[in-house]
């Protein structure tokens, strides 16, 4: 393609323009994906709730941070 000395400025424009556009949509993309995750959840209740056993009451912190200092 042999571009005039006008042209040529016009077409690395246009061309930059639709990098831009491509990164937009992309950037788009990811906040659509981060609005649609679910709301934050405590990571301590989460994991304590992996196993579907016990409650809170039943927990004793002492005992178990004993596993970890001996």
């Amino acid at each position: 393609m042999n571009l005039t000395t006008t042209e040529q400025p016009t077409a690395v424009l246009l061309e930059r323009l639709d990098a831009i556009i491509d990164e937009l949509q992309v950037l788009r993309q990811t906040v659509q994906a981060m609005q649609s995750m679910p709301a934050e959840i405590n990571l301590t209740q989460q994991l304590y709730g992996a196993s579907g056993q016990g409650t809170w009451a039943e927990y004793e912190a002492d005992l178990d941070w004993q596993r970890f200092s001996s």
